[in-house]
């Protein structure tokens, strides 16, 4: 949680200094304005850019050797990404957004009964997400928003540990999220949000010889805050 604040700390700091830069650029003339250098609307584009801590769940049903094990779960090394959203207002309230996180590698363990096994594997995925946001409010510093859609997990490479020839499977899955954005101008402030995608993988490998196949219950809450930018 440390690192997050800590990058989000950075986010915040150059969002402060964008009017500023803005403002020298321009001879002290004031960029901030909603319209445009020719006095027209803004474009209905929007980007948000900043960090993302997933905490995935730990549930796991898997078979040994065609034998279930019971109690068996996953343990997580901390995951952070950097998030960027790109949306697109359709209407003043409505709006849809790509959300894309740089992806993490990721150290999994076992857990409940499996937690004497130490590390699993290794996996690198990509994580992403396609949503609706409905956001009411367009004047005033504290401007809410909602939404849903669809998540996908994108399996890049895994690496073995106890489970050998690891494989884990891609997956699409339903996506809710709340946040706000907090402007300072117009054009730009900061932002806050959580996510919920309902995940799962498929995991196959063979463990001490004998072949593994299971079930992670991925689930992930995605918690993200940074900058937000307005065209």
């Amino acid at each position: 949680m440390r690192t997050l604040l800590a990058a989000a700390f950075l986010c915040a700091s150059a969002a402060l200094a964008l009017p500023a830069a803005a403002a020298d650029s321009a001879g002290g003339v004031d960029l901030t304005s909603p319209a445009d250098p020719a006095g027209g609307p803004m474009s209905p584009w929007f980007f948000r850019l900043g960090a993302a801590e997933l905490q995935n769940l730990d549930a796991f049903k898997v078979t040994v050797g065609g034998g279930p094990v019971p109690g068996a779960a996953l343990h997580y090394n901390h995951i952070y990404s950097v998030l960027l959203e790109a949306g697109y207002n359709f209407t003043p309230d409505i709006s849809g957004v790509l959300s894309v996180g740089l992806p993490p590698s990721i150290s999994i363990s076992g857990g409940g009964s499996l937690a004497g096994v130490g590390k699993l594997e290794s996996t690198t995925f990509g994580p992403s997400a396609v949503t609706v946001q409905y956001q009411p409010f367009h004047d005033g510093f504290f401007r809410p928003y909602v939404g849903g859609g669809i998540s996908s997990l994108i399996i890049f490479s895994t690496h073995a540990a106890a489970v050998q020839s690891p494989k884990l499977s891609n997956d699409i899955a339903p996506e809710f999220e709340a946040g706000s954005d907090f402007m300072f101008a117009e054009n730009w402030g900061l932002f806050a949000e959580v996510k919920k995608a309902f995940l799962r993988s498929h995991a196959t490998g063979t463990f001490g010889g004998a072949p593994l196949d299971g079930k992670a219950t991925i689930a992930p809450w995605v918690y993200a805050t940074g900058v937000t930018l307005h065209f």
